[in-house]
């Protein structure tokens, strides 16, 4: 029998050879996207597709160059989970056969076990490389969309290179796939491993478990049972059923085992994902592990947390849930660096999420698992930077108009209209009898005057795609928008900025109606 708790630790070493897979292959991403700079947005469309062709091409020799490195490691790692689980579950079968009077072959001697053991290792070998044989084709073509979209955002002036470049990377870092499956569905690495490996690995030990069960003439097994089971397994998990047909037995009705489980199907018990088992039952004999009231106990909220109470599966995953934000923000990280953008929004998201996980530990009396949110790339250098912009002056400001997503961003943002009078005859020029202050304020604060409006220009737009849009009453111009940011001047210094923005009608482009510095309160 393998353990629930056994099944979900299993693949995790695997898994974080993989993501370092992912992070390897996300930096070198980076880098490539990081080189649409060295382009003119004026490009011909003929050396665009040349040089997009040239990078794509780069992009899965460093893929494929990434894949040989860990290859070896990974049929090693696989091999070693096998082995041990098969030996684990026979080692625990045996037990129940031996005391029940029974004596079962050692493993070694077995042939038909360790053929078993063999197919199975090759079958999970060969599912994962088959997946795995997808992977520089699917990530090559997720840096092709990426790139395609960021270039499009550039030669159409929506935005500068820094903003479309950074917008590129962070949806690679939070989106992108490795592997295609026959059915075209994707999905990242990590998940792929843990499926692959696990439903692997189960159903090998399932083999090996009923080629026992033959050798041994048992015709019941137990099944295991565990907290947050999906809710179709719910139905059969913690019972008692007979291999080969429903019966009675001594007065008591035993269902089929493959019917009332769906083993052998992938929804059913040891398919995909699964994490029961089951072990050998002698009626009459063995004591049943799994009571009413113990399958009962697995449901029952006993754990309170922020006034409400849960299932200690369901704290975990909350757990889980927190962990993963603080790896998504730390690939970030690594990924922008690498591709040489501004870092700085990313780093405060990266200490809130951190905040949040130790606060719920606290309040949980959980444990930091630091190998579920650890990055590759991410050590003390990048930690020590992180903390350092995240602890900035800007902090209150960031946290009250950051935007949390697309939805809190101006509509239509990538469309934003910036009239060039707006900024050179009014919040740039000296000699507006209104508009002289906020030209003396850009030019003092951050740098910016008439000469270098293109410029701050693209900072607005930039800013477009991370800070809030606030509306305000709609007036018979149109729906009027407020967005505080803060903006980095030509000198390197930063500011706090209040922005108008004006939509006149519905899915029409936002235009920019007025723009000036102010200081926080």
């Amino acid at each position: 029998m393998l353990s629930p708790d056994y099944l979900e630790k299993l693949p995790e070493a695997l898994i974080q050879l993989w993501q370092q897979v992912e992070d390897d292959i996300l930096q070198d991403l980076g880098r490539r996207i990081a080189q649409m700079r060295d382009l003119d947005a004026l490009t011909p469309a003929a050396q665009w597709q040349a040089w997009r062709l040239e990078q794509s091409q780069l992009v899965r020799k460093g893929v494929l160059s990434i894949l040989a490195k860990y290859s070896g490691k990974s049929k090693e790692e696989i091999r070693r989970l096998l082995l041990d689980a098969g030996r684990e579950t026979l080692a625990s079968d045996d037990a129940i056969y031996k005391a029940a009077g029974l004596t079962p072959s050692p493993i070694e001697e077995n042939e038909t076990l360790n053929n078993l053991l063999n197919a199975g290792y090759r079958q999970t070998l060969g599912t994962w490389q088959n997946l795995t044989a997808t992977t520089a084709n699917t990530v090559t073509g997720a840096f092709e969309k990426r790139l395609d979209e960021a270039w499009l955002q550039v030669s159409s002036g929506a935005f500068d290179y820094d903003t479309a470049i950074r917008r590129a990377v962070e949806n690679l870092a939070d989106q992108m796939p490795g592997v295609t499956y026959p059915s075209g569905h994707r999905d990242t690495l990590e998940v792929a491993v843990r499926r692959a490996v696990l439903t692997g690995v189960n159903q090998t030990c399932a083999k090996l478990q009923l080629a026992r069960a033959d050798e041994m003439g048992c015709e019941f097994v137990e099944v295991t049972a565990h907290e947050g089971a999906r809710p179709e397994h719910a139905l059969w998990q913690g019972k008692i059923y007979h291999r080969g047909g429903a019966i009675v037995y001594e007065g008591v009705r035993y269902e089929d085992f493959e019917t009332a489980t769906g083993y052998g199907t992938g929804p059913g018990l040891c398919g995909w994902n699964c994490r029961h088992n089951f072990y050998p039952f002698f009626p009459g004999v063995s004591v049943p592990n799994y009571t009413a009231e113990r399958l009962a106990a697995l449901s029952a909220k006993t754990v309170e947390y922020d006034g409400k109470l849960y299932t200690r599966y369901e704290i975990t995953q909350m757990q889980r849930a927190l962990e993963r934000r603080v790896r998504k923000y730390k690939r970030r990280f690594v990924a922008l660096r690498a591709a040489r953008a501004d870092t700085t929004a990313t780093s405060v998201r990266l200490r809130d999420a951190r905040r949040a996980l130790s606060q719920y530990l606290e309040d949980t009396d959980g444990k930091l698992d630091s190998g579920r949110t650890d990055v590759a790339g991410f050590s003390y250098p990048e930690a020590a930077l992180s903390t350092a912009q995240a602890n900035d002056p800007f902090e209150a400001f960031r946290k009250e108009n950051l935007a949390a997503g697309e939805e809190d961003l101006l509509p239509g943002h990538a469309q934003a209209v910036i009239p060039q009078e707006k900024l050179t005859g009014y919040a740039l020029n000296l000699d507006h009898p209104k508009g002289a202050d906020k030209a003396v304020a850009f030019r003092d604060v951050l740098g910016y005057t008439k000469e270098n409006a293109p410029a701050l220009a693209a900072a607005l737009r930039d800013g477009l795609g991370q800070w809030k849009a606030r509306p305000r009453p709609a007036t018979r111009y149109g729906h009027p928008y407020e967005v505080k940011m803060i903006l980095t001047g030509a000198n390197g210094r930063q500011a706090t900025a209040k922005t108008g923005w004006l939509v006149e009608q519905e899915d029409t482009a936002p235009r920019l109606v007025s723009v000036y510095l102010y200081k926080q309160k």
